[in-house]
């Protein structure tokens, strides 16, 4: 028997945490079990006595320790390769437009003002028919700029996919990343018809914070009433099996107030969302690029004060899976063969975070247009931590998965937030887990 590689030890209060990365298990010994702990940790995991033996025995069954055949990063590793390439599930980013009716300061896309035409939205369709052969699943994310400033586009688009559903007998579904200003209740009325049963709607702090930052372009009147609103209208009428994202922008500026505004979201949110807790970083790109405006405190331990508003927001009832639990082994949507972003002009991307023209690989109408662009396509999808030997040693690979695709294609590493702070980490989880087994 060996001990997990994935064990994260940390001593509060007296008391001893284990949390596994892997497994997400988590356990408490009080200092005299503690120190059975560390009696079979110096001892190679051959017990003394009974005591000794119980611990050995709860560690086993809750995969602390385990046997010494088990390859557990080869474990993951296939479950992995798994997800990327057999989940039979196709995800597209469908961009209808690049314009918005907010102007935040920190957005990093370039407001064209174009949209996706009807025409683009045929092509699509067809380019889409031939993949659907092979395909469990179809799973649309309508996204923007706003989105929704194109219904036109999403019901178009929508309509042709539903009959294909008997053609090719594939499940269909979507969700919406929106800014919820137009998410009114005649729109949600009609979602269930539209297949969308989940949505990612992002506030940015407490109610004067959120409507400095995010304001509307047209007059810059505040938009915090409005989202919150037609959130917790979306939430309590439309039946998600998915949950739906309330996304919290954290700066400098906003983070104060943070816990005004946990108070005051909608019960009916709490229990239909999973909370985001993120920080702004800087862009190069943007209406106010390079701008800093988490950096203080952000700091160089951005976890740390992270942790504090993860704990308040578990008292208060709210989910707060931070998309590091479940045995999950993608980061994000990019990690899955097959997934793409096609934006308003039917250009095909690998990531949602930069639509520069440059970056295509491709086009509804042609597919990947030359040699190269496949190419380049087969080398972003297959970009993996497992090549890495800090990730292969590090004991949070199965939290980050190997963290952003899009940075590692670029030669650059984006590490969990966790990473900078472990012992803040595994104390937010340990408080999270108040049914957690006490030894």
């Amino acid at each position: 028997m060996k001990f997990s590689h994935y064990n994260l030890k940390v001593r509060h209060e007296g008391k001893l945490i284990l949390y596994n990365t892997m497994y997400k298990n988590i356990a408490e010994f009080d200092p005299e079990h503690a120190r059975y702990l560390e009696e079979l940790t110096q001892n190679g995991l051959i017990p003394k006595d009974i005591k000794q033996q119980e611990v050995l025995g709860f560690l086993v069954e809750q995969l602390f320790v385990v046997e010494d055949y088990v390859n557990e990063l080869a474990s993951f590793q296939l479950g992995y390769n798994r997800s990327l390439f057999g989940s039979g599930v196709l995800h597209h980013t469908i961009l209808t437009n690049l314009s918005c009716n907010l102007d935040c300061p920190y957005c990093f896309e370039d407001k064209t003002g174009d949209f996706m035409s009807i025409e683009t939205a045929d092509a699509y369709i067809e380019w889409l028919k031939p993949q659907l052969r092979n395909a469990s699943k179809l799973y649309v994310t309508w996204y923007g700029g706003e989105p929704l400033l194109n219904k036109r586009v999403i019901h178009c688009i929508t309509k042709k996919i539903l009959p294909l559903q008997t053609e090719y007998g594939f499940e269909y579904s979507a969700g919406i990343v929106t800014n919820g200003v137009l998410l009114t209740k005649t729109f949600t009325d009609l979602a269930s018809q539209l297949h969308i049963c989940g949505v990612q709607i992002t506030l940015d702090g407490d109610h004067d914070d959120h409507n400095r930052y995010r304001c509307l372009r047209k007059d810059h009147a505040g938009t915090f009433d409005t989202i919150l609103d037609n959130l917790a209208y979306f939430c309590q009428n439309v039946y998600s099996d998915t949950a739906n994202i309330l996304r919290v922008n954290i700066t400098d500026q906003n983070y104060d107030g943070i816990p005004d505004l946990l108070g005051r979201i909608p019960q009916v949110v709490k229990e239909k969302s999973m909370l985001l807790l993120r920080w702004i970083y800087s862009s190069k790109n943007g209406r106010t690029p390079n701008t800093e405006f988490s950096a203080e405190k952000r700091g160089k331990s951005p976890y740390t004060n992270l942790a504090p508003l993860y704990e308040l927001a578990d008292s208060l009832g709210f989910v707060t899976n931070s998309m590091d639990e479940g045995r999950t082994y993608n980061f994000c949507e990019c990690d899955f063969d097959g997934e793409f972003l096609i934006d308003q002009d039917g250009d095909l991307f690998m990531c949602t975070h930069c639509m520069d023209k440059s970056e295509s690989v491709g086009n509804v109408r042609g597919g990947f247009s030359t040699q190269r662009d496949a190419l380049r396509y087969a080398n972003f999808i297959s970009q993996n931590p497992f090549d890495d030997r800090e990730c292969l040693a590090c004991k949070l690979l199965p939290l980050c998965k190997g963290g952003c695709r899009k940075a590692r294609f670029l030669g650059k590493k984006a590490c969990t937030d966790a990473k900078s702070d472990t012992k803040s980490y595994v104390l937010q989880k340990y408080y999270k887990a108040l049914e957690g087994v006490v030894v």
